[in-house]
């Protein structure tokens, strides 16, 4: 069976390519690049078990990429996904989970338990249980819940009140956001607490945990 290994990793993914080959799998490293070279490079292979990491490292393009939006085309390709990745982000996982992946194994587990897992994959075995797979399930359903939320509730902010929150999770205040807009301090303050109150919120902290929050 072909095995996709995707991972920017290169010395986890090199010792699990050699011992995956080991137990005669025809398991193969995949360049991390963007999404459409790791789709093209799956194509040149016939679709079996694809191992992917949720934490992929800087693109081409210099943004983050994010494994968990491989889940979908992969499937659709006819290939199985398990993700491997040490991310702790539970929702991520679960938005995998719930995109079609078969299972999550971190990397936190010993080598052995990961290749044993990985094997077990291969064969066929379910990684997690229908029970575990309804939880995975209505976690995602619960963070997609709270997602559409903070979104809809920066949406009710304007374009001014968006970049003023901006510049307030980059640590700025209000004074300097005044200097940097070219307007006065009172005109800011007035916006803050504008959105302070399109956000539902009670402070500055919160409006700003709520940016990074739809940032994720």
């Amino acid at each position: 069976m072909s095995v996709l290994v995707i991972d920017d990793h290169q010395l986890v993914t090199a010792s699990l390519v050699m011992a995956l080959r080991a137990h005669s799998l025809d398991a193969h490293r995949c360049p991390v690049f963007d999404v459409e070279g790791v789709l093209d490079e799956a194509d040149k292979h016939t679709a079996g078990l694809a191992l992917v990491d949720l934490e992929l490292g800087e693109g081409a393009d210099g943004r983050q990429m994010d494994g968990a939006d491989l889940v979908v085309p992969l499937c659709r390709a006819g290939w199985s996904v398990v993700v491997v990745s040490g991310s702790t982000q539970q929702e991520r996982v679960a938005a995998a989970i719930a995109a079609g992946a078969n299972g999550w194994v971190p990397k936190s587990e010993s080598f052995d338990d990961l290749l044993n897992a990985v094997l077990a994959a291969v064969e066929g075995k379910a990684l997690l249980s229908q029970e575990q797979r309804k939880q995975w399930l209505a976690l995602h359903r619960e963070a997609s819940k709270r997602s559409a939320d903070i979104h809809g509730r920066l949406a009710r902010l304007s374009n001014r009140e968006s970049e003023v929150l901006e510049r307030l999770a980059q640590g700025q205040r209000a004074a300097t956001i005044a200097e940097e807009f070219f307007v006065s301090l009172a005109t800011v303050r007035t916006q803050i607490r504008s959105i302070l109150t399109k956000l539902d919120v009670g402070s500055q902290l919160e409006a700003v945990a709520l940016h990074q929050d739809a940032r994720r």
